[in-house]
């Protein structure tokens, strides 16, 4: 397990099985036909010009045997995270439902703060954005009522 890393790609890398469930089944298949892969959760930025860089995270997955990618999943309002059993975690986005079967209980404990971390950070941008907007609501209220009462105390 490695938390975090040098050029802050990644805020968690695990080694774990990864997975997709089978609705028609209701079992849960691996993906990609199967082997162990390096997963993490990953913080990119999507709007690299603006002076607030805008980001996303999304959980990628890279099959260690011959680095296909097996998962590119981003995380959104609607992500559900799960911890079902000490190694094996599932979440569900849209209508998508993937899962992780850990090597280890510590790996997907650290995996699973890396998740929230970036849950939080993105909740935590959203509230930013609502504080910021009433801020700028507010502003312009009082900017507005004084324009009235000038105009007002003229007449």
């Amino acid at each position: 397990m490695t938390e975090g890393n040098d050029d802050g790609n990644y805020l968690v890398r695990v080694r774990a099985q990864v997975m997709m469930r089978d609705d028609s089944t209701g079992l849960w298949v691996p993906m990609g036909g199967g082997g162990l892969s390096n997963v993490s959760v990953r913080k990119r930025v999507t709007q690299p010009d603006l002076d607030d860089s805008k980001h996303e995270y999304l959980i990628y997955g890279k099959r260690i045997s011959d680095q296909t990618v097996v998962l590119s999943c981003t995380i959104k309002k609607d992500f559900e995270y799960y911890k079902v059993m000490p190694t094996f975690h599932h979440w569900k986005t849209g209508d998508m439902k993937f899962g992780l079967t850990f090597q280890t209980a510590a790996d997907a404990r650290a995996f699973d703060n890396g998740v929230r971390t970036a849950f939080d950070d993105l909740v935590e941008d959203d509230a930013a954005l609502v504080a910021d907007s009433e801020e700028k609501s507010r502003q312009l209220v009082e900017e507005c009522g004084r324009v009235c009462e000038r105009t007002f105390n003229n007449e």
